[in-house]
Order: structure tokens, then C-alpha cells, then sequence
């Protein structure tokens, strides 16, 4: 990655070498993912090179420390000046459901 932020753009990767890279890591993650899908992250994937294999775990974590990060922060957050707040469903579902049973309609 730091051969991107390169002063000199001659010594910079191409677009091309970029997609053959980009390509390499998603086929790595992808064969990850599938070769660890019963949950023991052995973190290994056969036929890698010692380069490929450092990239996607680099990606592999960075992945995991993302789904923390993300379940670390409240869905339930909202601007100070936010007008609507959001609820779970299941509440209005409930209240919407006991809102119907006092009224009767006779015919």
C-alpha cells in the first residue's frame, strides 16, 4: 500500500497492478471464508504464498475488528437535533396490536 502514496508517480503501481492485486485478496478472503466456515479459523488456505497469505490476514482482521467495532456501537444513536427517533419494530407491532382490541364494531 505505501508504494501507492509514492512522491513519484513513475514508481507508483498501475491500475492494472492494482486490480491483479485486488483481484488476489478477494479470491484469498472469499477462499477464507470458505475454507473456515465451520468456525475454526484455522487461518490457513492452501496454494498461498507467504505474500498473499500475510495480505489476507491483514484483510481478515481487519474485517473482525470492523464487525466489533461495529457491534461495540448502539443502534440506538441519535443527532441532538433529530426530530424522529427510531424503535424496534416489535414495539410498534405491540402497540399497534393493543391499540385494535378496544374498539368494536357492531353492526
Amino acid at each position: 500500500m505505501k508504494s501507492c502514496w509514492d512522491s513519484d508517480p513513475s514508481k507508483r503501481p498501475t491500475i492494472k497492478m492494482l486490480e491483479n492485486i485486488l483481484s488476489d485478496w478477494n479470491m484469498c478472503i472469499s477462499e477464507y471464508y470458505r475454507f473456515n466456515r465451520d468456525g475454526n479459523y484455522v487461518y490457513k488456505v492452501p496454494n498461498l504464498d507467504n505474500q498473499l497469505t500475510n495480505n489476507m490476514l491483514e484483510f481478515v482482521e481487519a474485517d473482525k475488528a470492523l464487525f466489533q467495532e461495529q457491534a461495540n456501537t448502539s443502534v440506538i444513536q441519535s443527532h441532538s437535533q433529530a426530530y424522529y427517533t427510531s424503535r424496534k419494530l416489535t414495539e410498534i407491532l405491540v402497540q399497534e396490536e393493543t391499540q385494535g382490541l378496544d374498539c368494536i364494531i357492531e353492526d
